[in-house]
């Protein structure tokens, strides 16, 4: 991302790993509880996450790094993911 481009996460700064990371989608809003997401991956070139959690597997996609984002949710710094912006598809299913 480019420094005057707003980045589709927001992150937690200092203090304790967020509980829930808030996912919104063009069809909903969802609460992930960090506890229940599993199998975090990027691809090489990191245009693409992947992981799975009580909706299914999630997979955000962009043309832009997704590196920042991948580092956050290794730390659970991850407050809000704009997956409208993201290319963001779930498969249902449950884990």
């Amino acid at each position: 991302m480019k420094a005057n481009e707003p980045s589709p996460w927001t992150h937690t700064i200092g203090g304790n790993p967020e509980p829930r990371m808030w996912l919104m989608t063009p069809e909903k809003n969802l609460l992930l509880s960090w506890a229940m997401i599993q199998k975090i991956e990027a691809a090489e070139d990191f245009l693409s996450i992947r992981f799975l959690c009580e909706y299914g597997e999630v997979t955000l996609s962009s043309q832009k790094s997704l590196r920042e984002l991948f580092d956050l949710m290794r730390v659970e710094r991850v407050a809000c993911i704009d997956g409208r912006a993201l290319n963001c598809r779930i498969l249902d299913g449950s884990i």
